[in-house]
């Protein structure tokens, strides 16, 4: 696919970050070595985006300061729950993390917007939004109402619907099903609309409430479930693809501004490459997903356009509804309009 190829040349160009950062000054030597601890709340797997992303972002710090700024790794919620770990960032605990849509708003209201269902008609519409003038704007108010800075928004995949005790068709086949979602109040206004019964359940507690019929199924993008062995627990799979989910590179934003210049560059940079190479992988990984669980059992259905629409027309207006009131209407209407224009750009290319 297209942009398959544009991912892995911006990587390239990225990992080579210019002749300006390619090594370190005699003054630089004297200078403290920098530690830059980077938690993040995926499996220490070579298929799991954030994973990805942190190594890149360590292998090409250390690499191009000389080994003055070493990137420590702390995967797989070493630090504690996407929640803690930001908490954790914001009191300079740690350095950075990796922050999923579903949890951000918990510290950011308009964060809500990256949970509207059904906003993102493609991962490109996506990566044009949030690298845009949209993402900026956004990017700067997160700043300023948080103290992290981001550096970059990199994906894990389109979201879609799993559950052990039937195949979904359509909103109907949902009544009466426990789905766990985020701790995200739009996603829980989703799955109301759509007939489920919703069941935000901490991320570190999914398999567990999967296991003990807390839930009876849950909404993630297929290579996540899979690299987290939830196959085990689940039969169905059905692919809405009702939600573009998010991966943000978060950073200090006090540590950052303590950096020298050149190694200000460098960490953004290295940011905007770490977000590249995790959303190449959540790409290949959601692929790659969708053919293993078939092999592991998961009978997989993929809606056709009029059962779409239909998910669409059920689980958009609650949670839009519920976006405006809490993130306000300029927000919303700001995103919908980077979405169209960012479409209408792609159809000219």
């Amino acid at each position: 696919m297209r942009f398959r190829g544009r991912l892995s040349l911006v990587v390239l160009l990225l990992l080579g970050l210019g002749a300006g950062l390619t090594g370190t000054r005699p003054a630089e030597a004297q200078q403290k070595k920098v530690l830059i601890r980077f938690a993040h709340h995926m499996p220490e797997q070579p298929d799991a985006d954030e994973h990805v992303a942190a190594q890149t972002f360590k292998q090409i710090v250390e690499q191009k300061s000389g080994g003055q700024v070493e990137v420590r790794v702390l995967p797989n919620n070493q630090v504690g729950n996407e929640g803690q770990g930001f908490e954790q960032v914001q009191n300079a605990i740690i350095e950075m993390d990796m922050l999923s849509e579903g949890t951000m708003p918990r510290f950011f209201k308009p964060a809500l917007l990256l949970g509207l269902p059904f906003l993102f008609p493609s991962s490109e519409v996506a990566w044009e939004v949030l690298d845009g003038p949209f993402g900026r704007e956004y990017n700067e108010a997160f700043r300023k109402a948080t103290g992290v800075r981001i550096l970059g928004h990199g994906e894990s995949g389109f979201r879609s619907l799993f559950n052990r005790v039937r195949e979904v068709r359509s909103p109907k086949d949902m009544a009466g099903l426990k789905i766990r979602t985020m701790e995200n109040p739009a996603h829980v206004a989703m799955m109301k609309g759509l007939g489920a019964n919703p069941t935000p359940v901490s991320w570190t507690e999914v398999y567990s409430a999967l296991q003990s019929g807390v839930v009876d199924g849950m909404e993630n993008p297929p290579g996540l479930f899979y690299i987290s062995k939830f196959y085990e627990q689940q039969k169905y799979l059905t692919v809405v693809k009702h939600l573009y989910s998010v991966h943000t590179v978060m950073i200090n934003d006090r540590f950052f501004s303590g950096l020298s210049k050149e190694h200000q560059d460098l960490v953004a940079e290295a940011g905007r490459a770490a977000t590249v190479a995790g959303r190449k992988t959540a790409i290949d990984a959601e692929t790659a997903a969708i053919e293993n669980l078939k092999k592991k059992g998961i009978q997989v259905y993929s809606p056709g356009e009029a059962e779409y629409n239909e998910f669409r027309r059920l689980g958009q207006p609650g949670a839009e509804k519920y976006v405006r009131e809490q993130a306000g209407d300029h927000w919303v209407d700001l995103i919908k309009k980077a979405v169209a224009d960012a479409e209408a750009k792609l159809k000219k290319q």
